[in-house]
């Protein structure tokens, strides 16, 4: 009977030094058998898994990102859409009427969140060939924000476009001359 009781409380304590064993040293994997020894150890050096709360992080960070570059395409499509409605407007009543300000207004608006979304900033701008009239101002203003809304759509969320900075100042400088045209 002593004998069994020293065999059995021996099993035991051999069991539980093989599990406590397991458990302290886990496998690690870059320790492989054969000629992929040396490269299994350089991989795990250079490259380290973020913790779970800094992969969350990115993520959220990417999808703002995109969100945001969502919106700055859907303002390009106002832009012109609202550019192209107070050109026929002015086509069918040969005058802005409130509705077409009001317009101009909300295009001045979001023409100026395109270039801050671009990276662009405030600064002067003159037109190389300014245009004449408020018709041919119209027309320019909805040709330049076709192209605007073009370039917006093609460029990257990641690329700053010196392109669509220089098309949202132009925007905004033909702004100017319709609003100076319709007073």
């Amino acid at each position: 009977m002593l004998f069994r009781t020293t065999l059995l409380l021996a099993l035991i304590s051999f069991s539980f030094c093989a599990a406590c064993a397991q458990q302290a040293a886990p496998p690690n994997p870059s320790d492989s058998i054969g000629a992929d020894k040396g490269a299994g150890s350089r991989r795990s050096d250079s490259y380290q898994i973020g913790s779970p709360q800094q992969e969350m992080l990115v993520r959220q960070e990417i999808k703002t990102a995109e969100k945001e570059h969502q919106e700055n395409i859907d303002r390009a499509r106002e832009a012109a859409q609202l550019c192209t409605e107070m050109r026929d407007s002015f086509l069918n009543n040969k005058a802005l009427v409130h509705d077409d300000l009001k317009k101009l207004e909300r295009l001045e608006k979001i023409t100026h969140k395109i270039r801050s979304q671009a990276g662009g900033s405030e600064g002067d701008v003159t037109l190389d060939d300014p245009p004449t009239g408020i018709e041919s101002a119209l027309s320019r203003l909805a040709d330049i924000s076709d192209k605007l809304r073009k370039g917006v759509e093609k460029t990257p969320r990641q690329v700053v476009s010196a392109a669509v900075i220089e098309q949202t100042n132009e925007v905004l400088e033909l702004i100017r001359f319709v609003r100076n045209f319709a007073h």
